[in-house]
């Protein structure tokens, strides 16, 4: 992966370097901040010291965001595996560590006691869900999706919410 860096100061000025060691030894700067400047392009202009800095290369960053995007949904997904095995769902998994059959028909979540699939997302915007659904071959039980809001600039998620068929909702709220 190239690492190179474009460095821009206040007055114009551009150097590049080959490496993020390199270019924190010439700026006095941590490679985590350069790491964060370089990843937000126009953060150097609020900074004190006015330095952006952008890869050589955009394929860098896009790779980096799409890890960072990757490891959100995730821990998302781990998640709701956690709070399932709280509420009586002891055997819940996610589906990429143990069926990569359940995995690629959209299913994130897996418990054979589950009355539903689950998918998760983690996105600025809420996702299509009859799109999802489609995509999922399975129709033996309800295709359920959980929606966890990215929060703006880095904030924090304002919620989650999930997102299920009028059908599966009456039958939960069903007095019996």
């Amino acid at each position: 992966m190239n690492t190179k860096l474009i460095a821009t100061y206040k007055d114009g000025k551009q150097i590049n370097f080959e490496t993020i060691e390199e270019a924190s030894e010439s700026t006095g700067l941590s490679i985590q901040s350069i790491k964060s400047r370089a990843n937000k392009p126009g953060s150097g202009a609020k900074s004190k010291d006015g330095i952006t800095f952008q890869w050589a290369d955009p394929a860098v960053r896009r790779s980096l965001n799409a890890k960072k995007s990757k490891k959100k949904g995730n821990n998302f997904e781990l998640e709701i595996v956690h709070k399932l095995k709280e509420v009586g769902y002891p055997n819940c998994t996610t589906s990429r560590n143990s069926s990569r059959e359940l995995d690629s028909a959209k299913v994130d979540i897996c418990d054979d006691t589950l009355p539903c699939y689950i998918q998760a997302k983690y996105t600025q915007n809420m996702p299509n869900y009859f799109t999802i659904r489609d995509l999922c071959p399975l129709k033996d039980k309800f295709f359920c999706m959980a929606w966890k809001k990215a929060g703006k600039n880095g904030e924090q998620s304002p919620g989650t919410v999930m997102v299920i068929p009028i059908e599966f909702f009456y039958q939960l709220i069903t007095k019996k």
